[in-house]
């Protein structure tokens, strides 16, 4: 038996390194993919080759010009960047036959992306010299600026942001030591939203409702139907009352919640309709729910933090999820030096 492990982990490096070989050659993707990360600036993207259970990074993409502050889209088919040859936000193809890169002039050259929606589709647009908070919708083919605002009109320095996959509305956090919660619609409405210590927050696929957590009360909340009269659900608290909660995320279908604790090993899964939660120990400590290719399938650290780690929650509740990981070797040997994220 113990042969026979050996031999199809033998088997499985052999293939996935095979992968890493057809894509050293140019920027263009082929095999097999679940997906992309970046390095800790956002300077490189390079490929996660192979399927789950048997992937390795792939050396970074040749790129058409530099970039910086890269974010990679819920959908793996695009990169939010800014270029570092003429410090203008641009749009890093990756779902086509060669690796493009298309300029969004007019936008502030002091802009970062500080969102992106659940799907993709729209992302909120920040430039600190400006002042200017840009809603972007039509990403990744079409994108326009749809709305834009001042978030200092809001009483406090813009602290994080979320927008819905239609970017008519957002949820808008300001403020440090005393944080405030706002809604924002297309019009320049906004109203406030009873949080006490709002800490992550994200919008529902294709929807106006939003997850909200609260590290105060140390509950997450559903706030539904955001465009019309708000309605806050019953929250979930979590058991681990002294952490505060490092990331949040939501299934596509918007029935399960995935959560992660400052310092826990543990990811917590929460089912809107019952309440019933679900705990998976992780072999790290998890910092984010970056999607990847597949349903509910999520990288929760980068290298810098460690080993890679993937949560493979694409068969619950039929199956319990599973955690994956990637060793740094793999980056080492097979798919050049560097840390990503």
């Amino acid at each position: 038996m113990r042969a026979f492990r050996i031999l199809l982990g033998a088997t499985l490096l052999i293939a996935t390194a095979a992968l890493v070989c057809t894509a050293q050659s140019g920027a263009s993707i082929t095999g097999p993919s679940i997906g992309f990360i970046s390095d800790s600036e956002g300077r490189t993207i390079r490929p996660l080759l192979g399927v789950l259970g048997a992937s390795i990074p792939g050396d970074p993409l040749t790129l058409p010009e530099g970039i910086v502050h890269g974010r990679i889209s819920p959908r793996q088919d695009y990169a939010l960047a800014t270029s570092t040859t003429s410090g203008q936000p641009v749009v890093v193809r990756l779902n086509t036959p060669e690796v493009s890169i298309v300029s969004l002039a007019g936008r502030p050259s002091d802009s970062e992306w500080v969102a992106i929606s659940p799907t993709g589709a729209a992302a909120a647009l920040y430039g600190k010299e400006s002042g200017r908070l840009q809603f972007i919708a039509g990403l990744p083919g079409a994108p326009e600026v749809v709305s834009e605002f001042d978030p200092a009109q809001l009483g406090g320095n813009l602290q994080s942001v979320a927008i819905s996959d239609d970017a008519k509305l957002a949820l808008v956090s300001v403020g440090e030591q005393i944080r405030t919660l706002w809604i924002l619609d297309g019009k320049g409405t906004s109203s406030p939203i009873s949080a006490t210590q709002p800490s992550q927050m994200t919008f529902i696929a294709n929807r106006h409702d939003a997850l909200i957590a609260d590290d105060a009360t140390h509950e997450v909340f559903l706030l539904q139907n955001l465009d019309q009269n708000p309605v806050r659900q019953p929250g979930i608290v979590l058991r681990e009352s002294e952490h505060a909660i490092s990331a949040l995320a939501a299934s596509t279908d918007g029935q399960t919640i995935f959560l992660a604790q400052e310092g826990s090993t543990e990811i917590t899964l929460a089912d809107l309709q019952t309440g019933v939660t679900t705990v998976v120990s992780c072999p790290c400590t998890p910092t984010l729910f970056a999607p990847m290719q597949g349903t509910s399938v999520f990288r929760l650290n980068s290298f810098s933090t460690g080993p890679l780690t993937l949560l493979d929650a694409s068969s619950f509740p039929g199956q319990p999820p599973r955690t994956l990981i990637i060793p740094l070797a793999a980056v080492d040997v097979l798919g050049g030096k560097g840390q990503a994220q």
